[in-house]
């Protein structure tokens, strides 16, 4: 199993050195905001600067972390038979997903719209649903980076990965300014997002090894 995972870890790494460096910048870029900013300060900062032409970008930008969109990328690359990648994203997504739900509903923090009900510097957009609990970690956020992370993986383009990741940190971004999130919600959201799309990728091999397992997840196996 150790040999495995090595070898599946390097094949990780190597895949895309851009984005992980991307990755680690901006990991360690938030990880100072959210460990030396207050929590609220570090919101009003991304929500209290708006535009109407900001509200409609990122109205559009948080949906490429929408479960629907991400299902509707499945569905383009089933149709045009890149099953590796339609597998990769439709695996990393469930997996990432579930442990995103498991954890809100075990921290059930309360969202922006709870915490600054009344404060007339909260903006929201009039066309959004604005959600009030399970604030942490962020699910769009989560879903947003792992398949930014899986698709830069598979890929193996630099410049791919680079998008992927530009659009990822658009929509965590999205959903602080949206008054969906706390900073720390998009900060623990990527790393989780990122990090289970790389345990996916690093495992799923190690599965299929197993004589009971290989046939019934077999239409899961993934090429890195």
């Amino acid at each position: 199993m150790g040999r495995i995972l090595l070898c599946q870890l390097r094949k990780v790494c190597a895949a895309n050195p851009a984005f992980f460096i991307c990755f680690a910048i901006w990991t360690l870029l938030v990880t100072a905001v959210v460990f030396f900013v207050p929590k609220s300060d570090s919101f009003h900062f991304i929500n209290t600067r708006h535009a109407f032409w900001a509200d409609i970008f990122f109205t559009i930008q948080t949906y490429f972390g929408d479960g629907l969109f991400v299902i509707g990328v499945v569905i383009a690359y089933c149709c045009t038979q890149q099953w590796n990648f339609a597998r990769a994203v439709l695996g990393t997504y469930a997996f990432s997903g579930l442990i995103c739900c498991v954890l809100k509903n075990l921290f059930d923090v309360d969202r922006p719209a709870t915490v600054f009900r009344g404060d007339s510097t909260f903006h929201v957009v009039s066309w959004l649903p604005v959600a009030h609990f399970n604030s942490f970690p962020s699910g769009h956020t989560t879903s947003a980076f792992a398949m930014a992370a899986t698709v830069a993986i598979i890929s193996k383009n630099r410049t791919f990965g680079v998008l992927a990741f530009g659009l990822a940190v658009l929509t965590a971004y999205s959903r602080v300014y949206l008054g969906q999130h706390f900073v720390e919600d998009i900060w623990f959201g990527s790393i989780l997002g990122t990090g289970t799309a790389c345990f996916y990728l690093l495992a799923m091999p190690y599965v299929l090894r197993s004589k009971r397992m290989s046939f019934s997840l077999k239409f899961l196996q993934v090429k890195i």
